[in-house]
């Protein structure tokens, strides 16, 4: 029979019928649209599936059609030229009406289809068999078929069967490339989705990390001008020198913030030991040798600035407490700094020292003791107090979440 072509496939004799629509015709259309296959690139995995139809059943034509509005449209096609034909004259227009397979034995004596254009010129079908491709929701996209020019009487129940099966064999093709479509889809929405967030995520970052540094120059900026203030007041000087230190905590926090990668939360034990040594460089040249030994466990927990202002601002008013009270002119002697987690979901700061016994955590200055006071109660802690050998200043409080208790 050769490859076939229609010679005028919008030529439909006057008075020619073409057949219902499904039952389910709107929501078919819906399922078809959704599988994306019309008008697509012919693909090898159904190409396959025609060319061994038409071998198997020895015929010469082999078509996978999908049904629209108006067209019967090929997505693959073995022995046939047409991409499409008019829905009315398409033999698969019967085929999409039920779930069974549709066998055609001599078209030409069929009153459904013996004046159709198809039928009486170019191909001139006379045998057709088609098996209908169904969705997993019932609908009827199209069909495999295999098409003749020469009658057949004897297309047997086994041979239907086995066209069904080819046919399920197609469609299996279709839900495959119907999920890979999808799975590409979410692919690109997720990329898409990602791609969102990161460009929120570094706004974001930019925004907080302009405010960090703002901040800081503002902390900065009340330092000169205390700086100049000591200069102007000297009975003033040691209020205001502790006062520079409390800054100089809150800028030190907001300096590791600005360098941490999430913006939210800076390492304990880097922070404990800053304060501390910085301290020890304040007080080096003013007594004796003291020795300043510092201890953070765990070592790499990291913590939100919250807390971290709270327990950095309460460590820098001890530890200075120890170095100003403890030891007079010249004195040698050792300053401990503890912050360890206990078991009970709780943590501990200690800050001990081996003076004189003036206790680190009643300084003189009611300024100091009022917001050593408040620093402890913003942690929800208790403070204790012993002076049995020196000085030990211990404060207990509930370990934050990002503590590992």
């Amino acid at each position: 029979m050769g490859n076939r072509q229609l010679q005028s496939p919008d030529c439909v004799p006057e008075g020619f019928t073409g057949p219902p629509c499904p039952v389910d015709e709107p929501q078919r259309l819906i399922a078809l649209k959704r599988y994306a296959l019309l008008d697509t690139p012919p693909e090898d995995a159904f190409d396959r599936i025609t060319r061994l139809a038409a071998r198997v059943f020895g015929m010469p034509i082999s078509l996978i059609s999908l049904i629209d509005e108006t067209r019967q449209w090929f997505k693959s096609r073995h022995g046939f030229e047409d991409p499409w034909t008019r829905r009315e004259v398409a033999f698969c227009s019967y085929t999409i009406l039920d779930t069974k397979t549709l066998v055609v034995g001599d078209a030409s004596k069929d009153d459904r289809f013996s004046t159709n254009p198809l039928v009486t010129g170019d191909p001139n079908i006379r045998f057709y068999a088609g098996a209908p491709l169904v969705t997993p929701e019932g609908h009827v996209l199209g069909t495999l078929c295999v098409i003749d020019s020469q009658p057949h009487t004897d297309f047997s129940a086994e041979q239907q069967q086995l066209l069904q099966d080819l046919a399920d064999l197609v469609m299996t093709e279709l839900e495959g490339r119907s999920s890979l479509l999808a799975l590409r889809q979410e692919i690109r929405e997720h990329k898409k989705t990602e791609r969102r967030l990161h460009k929120s995520l570094a706004e974001t970052e930019s925004l907080l990390r302009e405010v960090h540094h703002r901040v800081r120059n503002n902390l900065q900026v009340v330092d000169t001008l205390l700086a100049l203030q000591i200069r102007q007041t000297p009975a003033l000087t040691e209020d205001l020198k502790e006062l520079r230190h409390r800054l100089h905590c809150l800028g030190m926090i907001h300096h590791k913030l600005m360098r941490s990668p999430d913006l939210q939360t800076i390492n304990l034990n880097e922070l404990i030991q800053d304060l501390c040594q910085s301290l020890a460089h304040l007080y080096r040249s003013r007594q004796g040798e003291i020795t300043l030994n510092v201890a953070v466990e765990p070592r790499d927990a990291a913590v939100r600035i919250d807390f971290a202002i709270s327990l950095g601002l309460l460590t820098t008013e001890l530890v200075t407490n120890a170095y100003k009270h403890a030891f007079p002119p010249q004195r040698h002697g050792t300053i401990d700094v503890a912050l360890i987690v206990m078991a009970d979901c709780q943590a501990r700061l200690t800050v001990t020292d081996d003076g004189i016994g003036k206790a680190a955590g009643s300084p003189p200055a009611r300024i100091g003791q009022q917001i050593i006071s408040e620093l402890v109660d913003q942690l929800g802690g208790v403070m204790t107090l012993d002076r049995t050998r020196g000085t030990e200043v211990s404060v207990t409080f509930p370990c934050p979440t990002e503590l590992p208790c």
